[in-house]
């Protein structure tokens, strides 16, 4: 299918008509379809571009730059995946399919929450190397009672449209995984709530009901995220055309440019900047209006 650009946000027929105008000067046109309803808070307009994109670099940049000049999302996408063939969906779970970091809220139990998150926060931005960052980090828990990790848990919320990206993903088969920077215990208990495919996390090292300060090998980093989703497609064996990765931070970007549809939810600036599909003005269902379903699709679907 033909190149695409998902304009999502507050949208009205004049600004439409400036996009198409926008679109004009830079030799390109295309042909819009409404995905969303009277139903929906958040509108959500494909276009189908006609003829061929030469320059995909600039476009990305002109539209992320319009992005942020308008506060709608447009985001170019090459091809279109076909959400009804099975394929590999995979996750960062921290501020992706939940809205917190876990190491974060750890660190708010163990009283140095502030001291934590902004070594979280620098990470994240790409400013520090994650491996650096995470072993400092983790070694500041040392001596934090396992028992706060339950009370953690339930007090972080999930993302907006988990549920029914999830839904709708299962209903066509496909392998989903989450392949988080965080803990493992945190990650196997949302795996379970959502039914899941497989978890690859950081494994916490506890003793005597504590935190050591350190973890068990190997850390997942960038590096390992991307060969996790290199393997998960060889044993699906799945075509990488059918991949999905969606995340948030630095130590995403590896497997966010190696999938089909790498989606920056909520991103930082560095990863927006360098991501493919930049994403702000709904959760993760909003990829599913990326896979080119409507309103009514998803909610037959989901419901």
């Amino acid at each position: 299918m033909s190149a695409s650009i998902t304009l999502i946000g507050s949208l009205n027929p004049e600004y439409l008509e400036q996009f198409s105008t926008w679109l004009g000067k830079r030799g390109l046109a295309g042909t819009p379809k409404e995905l969303t309803d009277d139903q929906d808070l958040v509108s959500v307009i494909q276009v189908a571009l006609q003829g061929s994109v030469e320059d995909k670099a600039t476009l990305q940049a002109e539209l992320l730059a319009l992005s942020d000049e308008t506060g709608v999302d447009h985001i170019f996408q090459s091809t279109l995946l076909d959400i009804r063939q099975a394929g590999v969906a995979v996750f960062d779970m921290d501020s992706t399919l939940i809205k917190a970091e876990v190491m974060d809220e750890l660190a708010v139990d163990a009283g140095i929450g502030e001291q934590i998150a902004a070594v979280t926060a620098s990470a994240m931005r790409g400013e520090i190397d994650f491996v650096e960052s995470f072993v400092q980090r983790l070694a500041l828990l040392k001596g934090l009672s396992s028992d706060v990790m339950d009370g953690v848990y339930k007090r972080i919320q999930h993302m907006d449209g988990i549920s029914t990206l999830m839904k709708v993903l299962h209903h066509y088969g496909w392998h989903t995984a989450i392949l988080s920077g965080g803990f493992t215990y945190f990650a196997d208990r949302v795996q379970a709530e959502y039914g899941m495919s497989e978890v690859h996390a950081n494994v916490l090292e506890i003793q005597d009901n504590a935190l050591t300060g350190k973890h068990l090998e190997p850390i997942v980093d960038g590096e390992r995220k991307k060969l996790l989703l290199t393997n998960i497609i060889e044993q699906q064996k799945v075509n990488w055309d059918q991949t999905i990765a969606c995340g948030d931070g630095a130590n995403d970007l590896l497997m966010l440019n190696h999938a089909a549809l790498g989606v920056a939810l909520h991103a930082k600036p560095l990863v927006r900047k360098q991501a493919p599909c930049p994403m702000n003005n709904l959760g993760l269902d909003g990829i599913l209006y990326l896979l080119g379903m409507t309103s009514e699709e998803i909610r037959a679907v989901s419901v």
